[in-house]
C-alpha cells in the first residue's frame, strides 16, 4: 500500500495523468469508482484502487488476525477518507490513498494495543 500511494501521489500531483483520466472517464460515463456530490454539478471522485486496496488489506487482515482488527481499519481508513473530504480545497485534486493508507496502517496498529 506504501507503493501504491507513492504511485498515486505521483499520478495526481506530478504527471497529473490521473487527473487527465478521471476527467476523460467522467465525460464518458463511464468511470471505475464513485462520485460523492458535495455541490450542484460538483462532486468528489474516489477511484476504483481507493477502494479495491484498502478492502484487500483488511480482508487479509480478517483473514489472518480476525474480525477486531479489521473493523478498526475501516473504521479508521473511513475517518481518514473523511478528513481529507472535510479539510481538502474545493476544486483541488489529492491522492486517496496516501490518506486511506495512513487510516489502515494506524487502524491496524491500534489493533495490536
Amino acid at each position: 500500500m506504501i507503493l501504491i500511494s507513492i504511485y498515486d501521489m505521483y499520478a495526481v500531483w506530478k504527471s497529473k495523468h490521473m487527473i487527465k483520466l478521471a476527467k476523460f472517464q467522467s465525460k464518458l460515463k463511464t468511470f471505475a469508482g464513485l462520485f460523492i456530490p458535495y455541490e450542484k454539478n460538483k462532486a468528489a471522485i474516489l477511484g476504483g484502487g481507493d477502494i479495491a486496496f484498502p478492502l484487500l488489506f483488511a480482508g487479509v487482515v480478517l483473514l489472518e488476525k480476525g474480525l477486531y482488527p479489521s473493523i478498526l481499519i475501516i473504521v479508521y481508513s473511513a475517518l481518514a477518507l473523511f478528513l481529507l473530504f472535510l479539510f481538502g480545497k474545493k476544486k483541488k485534486f489529492y491522492p486517496a490513498m496516501p490518506f486511506i493508507s495512513l487510516g489502515c496502517f494506524l487502524g491496524y496498529l491500534v489493533s495490536l494495543i
